[in-house]
């Protein structure tokens, strides 16, 4: 389990401010500085800008400060164990280079979060930190992805075919296109496009047909309760009955009334 010496949320200074450790600081620091600053790396100080993220090793040379406005950081000193060592390997998380971030509001969340957990009286508050902590580098990990500094662990294309048997394998999630856009840091319309391309079928087409099939394979096991095709349009989430005929036909093949009344009569024969 991690070891958290300290962390901070939002720690505010002066426009002169600045911090060295010719040393290092003995422990890992993981520093997302808010503020336009100055941090030394590459032989010199260098400007970057707000939430740009540092994780310092325990020996390094540390030089930081403010770039002529009030200077605002978040800050976590910390002893990773094996585990959460090897993890942040895995996820190629540069040690001792700083990195701006394309939406380091998301690690301050986070951040704010662990800060308030590790202070509170919290019954399991050592476990859900590392909790946190885990999910942390996680997103950490994303925002580098999405920075161009570390390369995707799956390919697009990969993760194109996996989403379509993810929704064929649950049909009623709350997808979108705009959701696994977003995941993908693709727009809507490259997201379609690739999709298609990759899979050779429509997003929507597929998403709709799932859902048509699993109410087909539905209207089986609930054949006892007698229900009509109206009812199973408003329980799908249909507001018209024809509608949810029109899209069930077109894409199995047959109408729902046609289904029921072929279940009806198979069920008869038993």
């Amino acid at each position: 389990m991690m070891r958290m010496d300290d962390i901070g949320w939002h720690s505010v200074h002066g426009a002169d401010f600045l911090n060295e450790r010719p040393h290092g600081a003995g422990d890992y620091v993981l520093l997302l500085i808010k503020s336009p600053c100055q941090i030394f790396a590459d032989g010199q100080m260098r400007k970057f800008p707000p939430y740009t993220l540092i994780l310092y090793t325990p020996d390094c040379y540390v030089k930081y400060g403010a770039d002529g406005a009030e200077y605002a950081d978040d800050w976590l000193h910390f002893a990773p164990d094996d585990a959460e060592s090897a993890l942040i390997g895995e996820l190629r998380i540069p040690m001792d280079t700083p990195v701006a971030l394309p939406k380091g509001t998301e690690i301050s969340k986070l951040l704010r979060e662990m800060s308030f957990m590790f202070y509170s009286a919290h019954l399991h508050r050592q476990e859900i930190t590392d909790l946190l902590f885990r999910m942390l580098l996680y997103r950490i990990h994303e925002q580098l992805v999405q920075a161009g500094v570390v390369p995707e662990g799956e390919s697009v294309r990969e993760r194109l075919k996996q989403i379509k048997e993810f929704i064929f394998r649950k049909p009623f999630d709350n997808f979108s296109a705009e959701r696994f856009a977003g995941e993908l840091n693709l727009t809507v319309a490259d997201f379609l496009t690739q999709y298609r391309a990759e899979n050779g079928s429509i997003f929507e087409e597929d998403l709709v047909r799932t859902r048509m099939q699993y109410i087909a394979d539905q209207m089986r096991v609930h054949l006892a309760e007698e229900q009509t095709v109206e009812e199973i349009a408003q329980i799908a989430g249909y507001v018209s009955e024809s509608e949810f005929t029109k899209e069930f036909t077109r894409l199995l093949g047959f109408t729902p009334q046609a289904h029921l009344d072929r279940l009806r009569a198979e069920a008869a024969k038993a």
